[in-house]
């Protein structure tokens, strides 16, 4: 699938041959055989539910910000997620603001929430969403509702298993990807060991001075198929805030 690359961040790995020597009877040791599984595992979700951390290091942290999100996402058409509902906090670096947008389509109405200035704008139009549809795209993790969730990381040119990681109490394997596109970082993927789902990827940038930094997607309370009614993805105006049909204005610059 060609996909957006979102904010992520680092970890420490560990080799090969100590996860070979520390591997559990019973787990997966061929890096395609794991990725297998995991594009089954994510071509089988309909709906999902879960909450996501962003994060930086190194030569990215000046540029990543930091944020956290909550998302429900049902269905994929036309190259995007057919409904959602998200709840985002992101601060952006060298600054203390915590920007806080809501935003979401039940497939009909499209909407974006300024908790701050506390109004909703709400349209049929997509576009209304303005630039917080950037920070939506950026913490979400698409894949869970993609219909070819991990064909670039099953024909990259290289998938190696390089150990294992404990994410949120979650035992995953461990498998750095280098895509077939030479222009897109190497990223290094964590997936449950129990339900192959990804809880994690990790892109390794080197800007243009030579300078290295990671961004790094976390995700945790992950639920699939969670129970959703026809009001899960319309917007609840919350008590005191104002509705307009106006275009967003840009969020992410203020």
């Amino acid at each position: 699938m060609k996909r957006t690359t979102f904010m992520l961040a680092g970890l420490a790995f560990t080799s090969t041959a100590v996860f070979s020597a520390d591997k559990k009877p019973g787990e997966l040791t061929d890096p395609m055989e794991i990725l297998r599984k995991v594009d089954a595992a994510a071509k089988a979700v309909k709906t999902v539910k879960y909450d996501v951390t962003l994060d930086a290091t190194g030569a990215m942290a000046a540029r990543g910000g930091k944020g956290s999100a909550s998302f429900i996402v049902s269905g994929y058409v036309d190259g995007a997620p057919e409904k959602f509902m998200a709840d985002a906090k992101f601060t952006p670096s060298g600054s203390t603001d915590v920007l806080h947008v809501s935003g979401g389509s039940d497939a009909d109405l499209y909407f974006v929430v300024d908790h701050r200035g506390k109004i909703a704008y709400e349209d049929i139009d997509p576009a209304v969403i303005g630039n917080a549809g950037r920070l939506f795209q950026q913490a979400s993790m698409v894949e869970f509702v993609h219909s070819t969730p991990f064909s670039d990381e099953l024909n990259g040119r290289s998938q190696k298993l390089i150990g294992s990681a404990n994410i949120a109490g979650e035992d995953c394997y461990e498998i750095h990807v280098q895509y077939e596109n030479t222009r897109a970082p190497e990223a290094t993927w964590c997936f449950s060991k129990k339900d192959f789902l990804p809880r994690r990827r990790i892109d390794h940038r080197t800007l243009q001075n030579g300078d290295k930094g990671t961004m790094v997607k976390t995700i945790t309370k992950l639920v699939v198929d969670p129970k959703i009614t026809a009001e899960t993805f319309k917007l609840k105006l919350p008590e005191g805030y104002k509705k307009t049909d106006e275009f967003a204005p840009d969020f992410l610059s203020r």
